[in-house]
């Protein structure tokens, strides 16, 4: 499931929604004028994505023992995140999470349709100047979606320990198995380590009304695979089988494409991350 460790509080006339990201964005902001607000923002999410879950618990962790009190976060603090994070960017995340990235012509219509015939009724990140893509494909944005909504890959703690348990069983599975059995080496190794999911809804969804790009990521926020939905009816069986974790079974998973991080010849990479996790 994923993390609902969010703090609201009232924060002046509105509500502060704090994440676990949120304290590892106060830790690493610099006052520097050199660069960017945008260009730190990205920066640090970046390097957070890095972390991989077990770098990310100790944050989790904190913000679940937090009360947000004037001893956890500061007034000055409040202000940083309410001006470096834009409201969208900080709303919490339902199980099934859609991230609009094109704003082009039809789109505000073709997507409304969509989400009634499907009575959709999960998170919708719809900004034009925060998630606007133009023409790229949803995984050429996946990087911008993570470096702006970084809550998407925070889980419990107790989800994170399985997490890497299961996948490090899983390494030595494939490991035992062998070359001879690449395809069902690489197969128990991804599904073990399926994190999350986003579904975005790109140019290409919109040139093919009913569309939605559902792509699985890993702990680090790399792309594991990607499938298409095709219409309503698709995004509605998507939105319960996602939630239940029944979608392995579905040919979404099992006929998706592999992200560029996770083809074969990457396997190697990817068992050795396991490893550092374990440390």
């Amino acid at each position: 499931m994923p993390s609902d460790y969010a703090l609201k509080r009232t924060h002046g006339q509105g509500t502060v929604i704090i994440h676990a990201a949120d304290l590892y964005f106060l830790d690493q902001w610099k006052n520097d004028r050199a660069i960017s607000d945008d260009a730190q923002r990205s920066a640090i999410f970046s390097k957070w994505l890095e972390l991989g879950s077990r770098g990310r618990m100790p944050y989790v962790e904190r913000l679940k023992e937090m009360c947000l009190n004037k001893y956890d976060i500061t007034e000055d603090e409040k202000n940083l995140l309410a001006r470096i994070r834009s409201a969208s960017d900080r709303q919490g995340v339902s199980y099934t999470r859609l991230v609009r990235t094109f704003y082009g012509e039809g789109s505000e219509g073709n997507l409304a349709k969509l989400i009634f015939e499907a009575e959709y009724d999960g998170t919708v990140f719809d900004d034009a100047a925060l998630y606007d893509a133009g023409s790229n494909d949803g995984l050429q944005s996946l990087h911008n979606i993570l470096t702006h909504i970084p809550q998407i890959v925070e889980q419990t703690p107790e989800f994170a320990a399985w997490y890497n348990e299961r996948k490090r069983k899983a390494r030595d599975e494939a490991i035992e198995v062998g070359v001879d059995k690449l395809d069902y080496a690489l197969s128990i190794f991804h599904l073990a380590a399926k994190w999350s999911h986003v579904l975005i809804y790109d140019k290409e969804a919109n040139d093919g009304p009913g569309n939605v790009l559902l792509v699985y990521i890993d702990d680090r926020g790399c792309v594991l695979r990607y499938s298409w939905l095709d219409g309503a009816e698709d995004l509605q069986d998507a939105d319960g089988m996602l939630c239940s974790g029944q979608d392995f079974m579905h040919a979404w998973w099992e006929g998706g494409r592999y992200g560029e991080d996770w083809e074969p010849h990457q396997l190697s990479k990817r068992w050795d991350e396991v490893d550092h996790e374990n440390t």
